[in-house]
């Protein structure tokens, strides 16, 4: 009767450091993929923002040129697409078009019937203050920087000193559309 007993608990001992086993390998791949997950999540958050202060280095050197040729005004700059500024290089996630871009896909476009310089996150993106889900797309557009007048009493035209990136809210793109 020793026998037969002895064979069942050491079964069950054997079911139970499998449990144990199996249960600290699900934890740990837990921890694995949330830190895969948090890793994915701020390589995409850091790569939109070099890619927006990349653009808005290209806005203030494009600006600067426009200003020192005299032959155009950064009025006629204004909903430029930034994206021909750049230099990308190969594998870049951008299209020039955001026709081209689809709703799913993450990557950068601009829409010329808008003007609009468009970010699409891959997952639920935290950008310049502003939350963002999938299919949410973050736009900015291009605009001439003024600076206001130095004397207060007299009332001059404002002066265009450059051209900033501009983040469309959405009130702004519900009622363009």
């Amino acid at each position: 009767m020793a026998g037969p007993s002895g064979r069942t608990a050491a079964d069950n001992h054997r079911r139970f450091r499998a449990l144990v086993a199996a249960s600290v390998l699900a934890i740990a791949l837990w921890f694995l993929l949330d830190a895969i997950e948090q890793t994915q999540y701020r390589a995409e958050r850091q790569s939109a923002r070099l890619m927006l202060n990349q653009v808005r280095s290209a806005l203030v050197i494009r600006g600067a040129e426009a200003i020192l040729t005299r032959g155009e005004t950064l009025e006629q700059l204004a909903g430029l697409n930034p994206l021909p500024l750049l230099d990308f290089g190969t594998g870049a996630q951008v299209e020039t078009s955001c026709e081209e871009l689809a709703q799913d896909k993450r990557g950068w476009c601009f829409n010329p019937q808008q003007q609009w310089l468009v970010y699409q996150p891959g997952q639920p993106l935290l950008l310049e203050g502003r939350q963002r889900e999938p299919g949410a797309p973050f736009i900015w557009q291009v605009q001439v920087d003024y600076a206001a007048p130095a004397t207060q009493g007299n009332k001059k035209k404002k002066r265009a000193t450059g051209l900033k990136l501009m983040e469309i809210n959405n009130h702004q793109i519900s009622v363009s559309q």
